[in-house]
């Protein structure tokens, strides 16, 4: 079994070390970087390193995470043999002999995807990388989702600490393993997307195509990423939230189908109340209202620079975290 991992990194050059080199010591056969435009010393440490497993690509502009993964997805399995790739950010990382773990393994045959168990440096679960099921898949599950939220339909911690391993729909680009010939059949992730939701929607699209994916909670990462919702109410710097709302009611229509509208709706009224928390209020149902229209209208056609002037110039800081 070949495996080839998979990152992508913007401005984050001393996290980035620590995830390459703790790649490296992995029983990895490709080591795909995406550098996304990277303004700082990225390219040039990445072009002082040797190993015969890595492939640097340098894009011209940044194309966000979503990109930067279709990127790396199609760098794959267009020019590698791997069987399996592994994706995961610039600031994450497998734990210690997590790779070769995978390999040793007995998946079950039906087995198209795999989603690792991610952790912070401080041994706690990553809340943003946890996987889950699609509610609107299993009709059970509806009912406590429309109550309870999304902790309804996520791992729950009991599940970490187990060797069982446990049928999943969706889960994050945190640790997640795909074939490569599954990939050729359901196709890239997509780029237009930029960033938010492109990992959840890849692998929902995945499971839609007929694939198993599994949650196995033995294989371990390390995340170590900063949260950009403060106190569960504002979203910081403030042009992200139209790539996150946007992109949820996209992550939406596909969950609930029939039912996209009365969930859109929901969900709507829940992030204009939002604005009370914002010191610009008006700038942030400005930003909003685009971005729901554009969701509607299945509009991705906006350019990264076109979102920075929806905002402030102190909100526009080019970070991507």
């Amino acid at each position: 079994m070949k495996i080839a991992s998979v990152i992508v990194t913007f401005n984050r050059l001393e996290k980035l070390k620590l995830t390459v080199q703790k790649t490296l010591d992995e029983e990895i056969n490709y080591l795909i970087i995406i550098n996304n435009a990277s303004t700082d010393e990225t390219k040039k440490w990445l072009d002082s390193l040797l190993d015969y497993r890595l492939r640097i690509i340098h894009l011209e502009t940044n194309i966000g995470g979503a990109g930067g993964f279709h990127v790396g997805f199609k760098e794959v399995t267009d020019n590698t043999d791997a069987d399996w790739l592994v994706c995961y950010d610039d600031d994450a990382y497998p734990q210690k002999d997590s790779i070769k773990l995978f390999k040793s393994i007995a998946l079950p045959k039906e087995a198209g995807s795999i989603a690792a168990a991610v952790y912070s440096p401080n041994h706690q679960i990553v809340n943003m990388n946890r996987p889950g099921i699609n509610p609107f898949w299993h009709w059970d599950r509806v009912i406590s989702f429309l109550f309870h939220g999304r902790k309804s339909i996520h791992i729950q911690d009991n599940m970490y600490h187990t060797e069982q391993y446990y049928e999943i729909d969706a889960s994050s680009f945190v640790g997640y393993f795909v074939q490569t010939d599954i990939v050729k059949t359901v196709g890239l992730p997509r780029k237009e997307l930029f960033i938010y939701a492109d990992d959840v929607l890849y692998t929902l699209q995945v499971r839609k195509a007929g694939f198993k994916h599994y949650f196995f909670p033995t294989l371990k990462f390390i995340h170590d990423c900063n949260t950009i919702i403060q106190d569960n109410k504002t979203i910081s710097p403030l042009w992200k939230v139209y790539y996150i709302y946007r992109n949820n009611l996209e992550l939406y229509r596909m969950m609930a189908g029939i039912f996209f509208y009365p969930l859109a709706l929901v969900k709507i009224f829940s992030w204009w109340r939002k604005e009370k928390h914002y010191n610009n209020p008006v700038l942030y149902k400005k930003i909003l209202f685009t971005a729901i229209k554009d969701a509607f209208k299945k509009d991705f056609s906006k350019s990264h620079v076109e979102i920075l002037t929806l905002c402030t110039p102190l909100d526009c800081e080019e970070k991507l975290l």
